[in-house]
């Protein structure tokens, strides 16, 4: 088989991401308030500065930057709670292509909730173990985005997504991680790395997948894709609908599934949905868009030094941030 072709847009599209500072923190806009949004609530901690708006039935969360720019974090309709507004969270459902049935979801970066109960309210059977390092971000959840508070079935837990996967009781597995864990508007380089990543594979159950959302147009991205492929054998890519969002779907089987494994799949399981699953499996693609050069990223600390990089790592990194490189 010939070597897939670059994608030709990748350059000038890195170029665009790197002159605004590639700050984006979802496929979504970025600015600031919009004068006819009301201000529910707004809160710091240590890791953001939360605010929650609602616009007409629009409610949404919003992580705002140094520089007064307020970032998409989650959002739902209000007058259709159990739907996924955003393009980038329907993406992320790329993983029931490859996964349809799983019983155990680890979700790191619980946000407003909106992918965690989505799953929640469509998959009954679904255990959900939601994990996000601001008890603001979970409060604020809880209280404006239907998050449910002391169900068995929907565990919110407030920790480093890191230390929570890695120091899990022996034998813990989920089928299914999912990766959407920012930090204001970064991702932290200790859940970027083929250690990490590591540790992700060696908690999913047979046939289980990881989920990660991935941005194509920022500098990290062929770093991202190199160091995800560095761990796993199997590789799957999903376009969001705007373009400027892959979902990543990866797993450890052995063999990989074809085109037609997706969409049965995505028949199978297309009742669960309220969206085009058909349509999102025909998503999926082959090509390379990202630099096939670029550095596998490793963890900078020694194993023993985890707890202490967590907190490194996890520091603000708005501007000038090389993820250690």
């Amino acid at each position: 088989m010939p070597a897939p072709t670059p994608w030709p847009r990748r350059r000038l599209l890195r170029g665009l991401a790197a002159s605004a500072g590639a700050l984006a923190l979802r496929p979504a806009l970025a600015g600031a308030a919009d004068p006819g949004e009301t201000i529910l609530e707004e809160a710091r901690s240590r890791f953001n500065h939360v605010r929650i708006g609602q616009y007409g039935s629009l409610r949404t969360m919003y992580f705002v930057g140094d520089n007064g720019v307020q970032y998409i974090e989650s959002r739902i309709d209000v007058s259709r709670p159990q739907s996924l507004d955003l393009d980038y969270s329907r993406t992320m459902m790329a993983g029931f292509l490859l996964q349809p049935a799983p019983k155990r979801v680890l979700m790191l970066g619980l946000g407003g909730g909106q992918i965690s109960n989505y799953l929640y309210r469509h998959f009954p059977d679904l255990e959900i173990d939601a994990v996000d390092i601001d008890p603001e971000v979970v409060r604020l959840a809880k209280k404006y985005f239907e998050v449910p508070d002391g169900d068995p079935r929907y565990r919110c837990h407030v920790a480093d997504g890191r230390l929570f996967i890695e120091q899990a009781p022996a034998g813990t597995t989920w089928d299914m991680l999912i990766l959407d864990a920012f930090r204001g508007v970064f991702v932290p380089y200790h859940l970027k790395t083929a250690e990490f990543y590591q540790a992700c594979l060696d908690r999913l159950s047979p046939g289980g997948v990881v989920v990660a959302n991935l941005h194509n147009a920022t500098k990290m991205y062929p770093h991202d894709r190199n160091t995800l492929a560095a761990v796993f054998p199997q590789r799957y890519a999903f376009v969001s609908e705007s373009g400027n969002q892959t979902t990543f779907v990866a797993s450890r089987d052995p063999q990989r599934s074809g085109a037609y494994a997706l969409r049965r799949n995505a028949r199978a399981i297309a009742d669960r949905f309220d969206f085009d699953l058909l349509g999102l499996a025909a998503r999926h693609y082959l090509r390379t868009d990202w630099e096939l050069e670029a550095e596998v990223l490793h963890d900078d600390f020694k194993p023993a030094d985890l707890e202490a990089a967590t907190k490194r790592h996890n520091k603000t990194c708005l501007r000038g941030c090389r993820y250690g490189m």
